[in-house]
């Protein structure tokens, strides 16, 4: 019976280790005003996990998407899919995102191997029509995908020597479980504890 219930807890914990979901992007080096193709973005995942949905935070820089002719900016370029990209991609409605410093963007078809690429102008607050941010400024911002198996992976934009962009992001980092996922995982711990214990006794 122990040895049954620390095979279990070996399944659980290393089941859920191997397969990982990732993925990767890059911003262009150039601004991302009126370009289609600022925004990169790739499903690198080997176990068949499609992207359900990405989100780009860019307020830890100080920006915001630019998306209409209104306040905080008023010269725009609007959220634009990119060549080559169709991957049931559902865009925000452009009135609705403009000044926000998250873009979540949602997919219906977004399997291993395939890219995606789209535009949208974004700014500083402290400089609201510089014609968009460069793709080195992008660096510290972060990315979220939410993958077809119900994980989240997180990361953070980084300086890149690949030629024509500007930062790039690799999409591996966890997001810390909710607080009742933390308690159950430990609550399951000394359960097991308890009952190894027990047997050991009888």
């Amino acid at each position: 019976m122990k040895k049954f219930i620390s095979l279990l807890v070996c399944m659980f914990f290393v089941g859920s280790a191997n397969a990982v979901p990732i993925a990767s992007g890059l911003i262009i080096d150039g601004t991302t005003f009126n370009s289609s193709n600022a925004f990169q973005f790739f499903n690198d995942s080997t176990a068949g996990e499609q992207i359900v949905s990405l989100t780009w935070d860019i307020s830890p820089v100080g920006g915001f998407f630019d998306t209409t002719n209104a306040s905080p900016g008023n010269s725009s370029s609007p959220l634009t899919l990119g060549s080559s990209s169709s991957v049931g991609q559902i865009f925000p409605n452009n009135a609705l995102l403009d000044g926000l410093g998250l873009l979540t963007i949602t997919f219906s078809d977004f399997d291993p191997g395939e890219f995606f690429r789209f535009g949208v102008d974004t700014d500083f607050f402290s400089d609201p029509d510089a014609f968009g941010l460069t793709g080195e400024q992008f660096i510290g911002a972060t990315a979220l995908a939410v993958f077809s198996d119900g994980s989240q992976r997180i990361g953070t934009y980084v300086a890149t020597d690949r030629s024509g962009f500007g930062s790039a992001v690799s999409i591996t980092g966890t997001v810390p479980l909710p607080e009742p996922a933390t308690i159950l995982l430990f609550g399951l711990g000394l359960a097991g504890i308890g009952i190894s214990r027990k047997m050991k006794t009888a």
